[in-house]
């Protein structure tokens, strides 16, 4: 079988579906649209799951403009996601669906998502390149990207001034930094390390040029504990040996107990993350601002940790007025205004140039906090590589780190028992593993 990468899919993002589908003999990619939509005489009807917030009135706004193809909104929250793989093999799932961009080669794998490069193929030009090749496998388009999660370095300015303290530009300044912190007040730390929240060192592995899976003559590669994530595993250890880290699970009481007192002076995370710290740390007002992510030595990229997608679930009647409707949504100014006021990062070009997005943020002193973002996404490298046992990888790894932060075991070791548990993992599926 010959495959035929795309030219701006990244390479190693395309290969992922290229094997998937080769390995387990997929048939899917055959959906063909229905009749109806403009120009029929008909209505066509879909039904759209998602959770962006404002999403029931972005909705109401496409059905006033296009009565030939109406959209039905429904909220997911809870476990609705998981809800999804048996929806589709029962074939009663609606007709769009929004998901994690890491969960697409595991859909793929198992022919539940509905090849729509016929419809969206020339969209590509419309995105950033990483969020372009997240969608992209063996040349083949299976969603449309909706929001992404480029890093940016947001600091307690306060306290940086306060201790004279410059705001690191590479992760070796950070080290000097947090070291400079811990002697001016013992009470004050770099950043948290927090084993429940494996998004900080995703976006740092992909911010090295690094990613859990690959392909390597034919068969998935498993590169948990490489040279990249090597790297940053050396960070972290000196961070958490030198007592430079606060250890508190994210999310929790306690970790916004700390951050609102003041004993954690960076958070280095995701474009959506601003929003959450001024809802849970709003008297910080004026005392927070924002740095491009450090970089390693000899880069200047910028970390991801992922965001969502809208795809067409396999057996989806209309799939070309699907592909309409997701397409003005993320790569429209209307469409992509709508999800900035939802509170998204968007993944389009457009939407990351919109005059909405790109505003003075008091909180953060004044500063237009989303181009630091939107930089960043422009250099964001195209390494990851999503495997079908991202979530099992993504728990081992959770669970490996809270024996770090116990102390029980380093990172390194941390790396190699996840190595090991994932490439079992593929194994078990029959699928040919490097070793």
């Amino acid at each position: 079988m010959a495959f035929r990468w795309n030219k701006r899919a990244l390479g190693a993002a395309a290969a992922v579906g290229a094997l998937s589908l080769a390995l387990t003999a997929c048939s899917g990619g055959d959906d063909t649209a229905g009749g109806g939509g403009e120009g029929s005489g008909e209505t066509v009807n879909l039904e759209f799951w998602g959770w962006v917030p404002g999403l029931e009135e972005t909705v109401a706004t496409w059905n006033e403009a296009h009565p030939d193809i109406q959209v039905e909104f429904f909220r997911m929250t809870g476990d609705d996601g998981d809800k999804i793989p048996a929806a589709i093999d029962a074939g009663t799932a609606p007709d769009v669906v929004q998901m994690s961009s890491h969960s697409l080669p595991g859909h793929i794998i198992n022919d539940r998502l509905t090849d729509i490069t016929e419809y969206a193929g020339e969209l590509e030009d419309d995105f950033t390149p990483s969020s372009w090749g997240s969608v992209v496998f063996d040349g083949k388009v299976y969603a449309v990207p909706q929001d992404s999660g480029p890093s940016g370095l947001l600091y307690r300015t306060d306290l940086f001034e306060q201790y004279g303290i410059d705001v690191p530009t590479t992760w070796d300044e950070y080290l000097e930094a947090a070291r400079a912190l811990k002697a001016a007040d013992p009470n004050v730390y770099i950043a948290q390390f927090s084993p429940n929240e494996a998004g900080f060192w995703i976006q740092s592995v992909w911010q090295n040029s690094g990613s859990w899976f690959g392909i390597e003559n034919g068969a998935w590669s498993v590169t948990v504990n490489d040279d990249a994530s090597q790297d940053v595993a050396a960070i972290w250890q000196t961070l958490l040996d030198e007592d430079l880290v606060k250890v508190v699970e994210m999310w929790t009481p306690e970790y916004w107990a700390e951050v609102n007192a003041g004993t954690i002076a960076t958070i280095n995370y995701g474009a959506w993350f601003p929003a959450l710290l001024k809802e849970s740390a709003a008297d910080l007002t004026g005392k927070w601002g924002i740095a491009p992510t450090p970089t390693f030595s000899g880069s200047e990229a910028a970390g991801e940790s992922g965001g969502s997608v809208n795809v067409v679930p396999r057996g989806t009647e209309h799939v070309a007025e699907a592909v309409e409707f997701i397409s003005w949504l993320n790569a429209t100014e209307e469409g992509t205004s709508a999800l900035i006021s939802g509170g998204v990062f968007p993944s389009a070009t457009v939407g990351q140039e919109n005059a909405d997005l790109l505003v003075e943020d008091p909180y953060f002193g004044g500063q237009v906090v989303n181009q630091v973002f939107a930089d960043a996404a422009a250099t964001v490298p195209g390494s990851w590589v999503d495997g079908p046992t991202y979530d099992l990888t993504q728990n081992y790894l959770k669970d490996a780190f809270a024996q770090v932060g116990n102390g029980q075991i380093t990172f390194a070791e941390a790396l190699d028992q996840v190595q090991a548990k994932t490439v079992k993992d593929l194994t078990d599926m029959g699928l040919e593993v490097n070793e």
